[in-house]
């Protein structure tokens, strides 16, 4: 069975699924336009305590201190261009202390690079010399080996940040942004797949039944 997904929402469900299933309890989200997947991927799963703050620079300091107080690390997500800046301060800061902070930025495709489109800068490991681990996780994709590398991703950011203090990833997102805006279709085996590699009680399957049977999608 073929079911209909945007690549966005799907790729940032299986890295924020991933982050609950290894222990990351709190995401400190700036919202914006751009980090949309991210910040409803958060906002819909039931094991992550989501806190909105829109000023970025308030927003590090908050995430910072509730690392520091649950010994934990938390997510910290924001928009692409300036907002990604404000961050900086805090993640200075925790990297002084190493205190464990999980920061994702979203970002504009390549293509939207070095050509004055709006809120884009180069994010790529922006925060160089006060981060102890980055990645880029390059433009989504749908196939069982994109999916299981985003997965992957999420592991590794949650060990490198439970181990040494924060760590950073960027996210390119194409448009649509929005969720129920389809993109693809994948087969309903491949998320299958996924969900038995390591299954839990919310797995994919059961939203993805779920979803089907209310007339929704899963993106």
């Amino acid at each position: 069975m073929k079911i209909k997904v945007n690549r966005n929402s799907l790729w940032s469900e299986i890295f924020v699924k991933e982050l609950a299933d290894n222990g990351v309890k709190y995401a400190c989200i700036s919202p914006g336009s751009r980090n949309t997947p991210l910040t409803v991927a958060f906002s819909q799963n039931k094991n992550i305590k989501t806190h909105i703050l829109v000023d970025e620079r308030s927003n590090g300091f908050f995430a910072l201190g509730l690392a520091r107080a649950t010994k934990t690390p938390v997510a910290l997500v924001c928009t692409s261009g300036t907002a990604v800046a404000e961050f900086y301060p805090a993640i200075i800061e925790a990297f002084q202390q190493n205190i464990p902070l999980i920061v994702l930025t979203a970002d504009r495709p390549p293509e939207l690079q070095d050509c004055g489109a709006n809120q884009t800068i180069h994010q790529n490991n922006i925060y160089k010399n006060h981060i102890c681990w980055f990645r880029n996780a390059g433009l989504p994709g749908v196939s069982l080996k994109k999916l299981s590398h985003v997965r992957a991703l999420a592991k590794k950011a949650f060990f490198e940040s439970s181990s040494k203090g924060p760590v950073h990833v960027n996210f390119p997102f194409r448009k649509p942004l929005e969720p129920f805006t389809f993109t693809d279709e994948v087969n309903e085996e491949v998320l299958q797949k996924l969900a038995l590699e390591q299954p839990c009680e919310n797995g994919l399957i059961d939203t993805l039944s779920e979803k089907r049977t209310a007339g929704k999608s899963l993106a």
